[in-house]
């Protein structure tokens, strides 16, 4: 590439990055300038689609593929597509000349209420605030990656515990309530057609990584004849909103080197909840990245 290209790429703020690890293998090419446009292949339908909204509401184009141990746990995975991301979104902020550096963004999806704030500052902290009004009771979850120690309280049945027992007794008794939910269906072939893979759309001709085997695909636990994949799938949103908003943001956030604070106004849904988490996230680091005609650094420093 000549140095007129390498100038003109870096204008454009777009380029490849790739990270691979023993549990990982993931592809990513990021356009800051771009569409809206994407194509993602994570082998988890549910994180697809969230990534799909960071993409279509930042404006970014975005051809992300990953493969993982996701037989083992989905945290891999989406950790390290946390991290690949975020060192894109630092490498294509370059010096940071002529951004806002701050972005904001509340948005609303049905009842659900979600308010993103980010600052490119060029240091990591990241806050992740919520409230969960089940049973007329609340809880409030504040990642802060400085400390590198995270207070979480989950509300069950039981009251108020840590993350490592909340979040576990939180899971067996969703899944107890969806397992009798699904018991009683009459008709489980309407049950496995709804929960098919989607499909994403090509945005150019480039040869994608193989297609990472899909969750659905690597799992096989059973009840008689009652398919527990199901019940994973019913789930899939609320496990997000508790644990893997904050594992794949807190990687972005360390990685992008920014102050990012999401606060969950209000909400019941969490397919809602985290959809607007990742639609609010997209909207307000493309405000903080855009351009306003001015050729400064915004910082009394002289630097980011």
């Amino acid at each position: 590439m000549t140095k007129d290209e390498q100038l003109k790429n870096k204008e454009l703020r777009k380029d490849r990055f790739q990270r691979k690890t023993k549990e990982t293998d993931i592809e990513l090419y990021l356009n800051i300038d771009g569409n809206g446009e994407y194509i993602i292949d994570t082998g988890i339908p549910f994180f697809n689609h969230m990534l799909e909204q960071l993409a279509k509401h930042s404006n970014f184009d975005v051809n992300l593929h990953a493969k993982g141990d996701t037989e083992i746990d989905l945290h891999h995975l989406i950790e390290d597509t946390g991290i690949v991301i975020g060192q894109a979104l630092n490498k294509l902020a370059g010096e940071k000349k002529g951004i806002k550096r701050y972005g904001f963004a509340s948005v609303p999806m049905d009842e659900a209420l979600v308010q993103t704030t980010v600052d490119f500052s060029g240091r990591a902290y990241f806050i992740y605030h919520y409230y969960n009004n089940d049973n007329n009771k609340s809880a409030c979850g504040n990642y802060n990656i400085k400390s590198k120690k995270a207070q979480l309280s989950i509300y069950n049945n039981n009251g108020f515990d840590d993350l490592s027992n909340g979040f576990n007794i939180f899971k067996r008794k969703s899944t107890e309530r969806l397992i009798d939910k699904f018991i009683n269906r009459q008709n489980m072939s309407d049950v496995n057609s709804k929960h098919s893979a989607q499909k994403t759309n090509s945005i150019n001709n480039s040869v994608p990584m193989q297609s990472a085997k899909s969750i659905n695909g690597s799992k096989k636990f059973k009840i008689g004849s009652f398919d527990l994949e199901l019940v994973y799938n019913e789930l899939v949103a609320e496990i997000f909103f508790y644990d893997y908003i904050n594992i794949f943001f807190e990687a972005l956030c360390k990685n992008a080197l920014i102050n990012l604070h999401i606060n969950v106004m209000y909400g019941s849904n969490y397919h809602h909840i985290t959809e607007a988490v990742f639609k609010s996230c997209a909207v307000s680091i493309s405000d903080a990245l855009s351009k306003t005609g001015r050729n400064n650094i915004l910082s009394t420093k002289g630097i980011i």
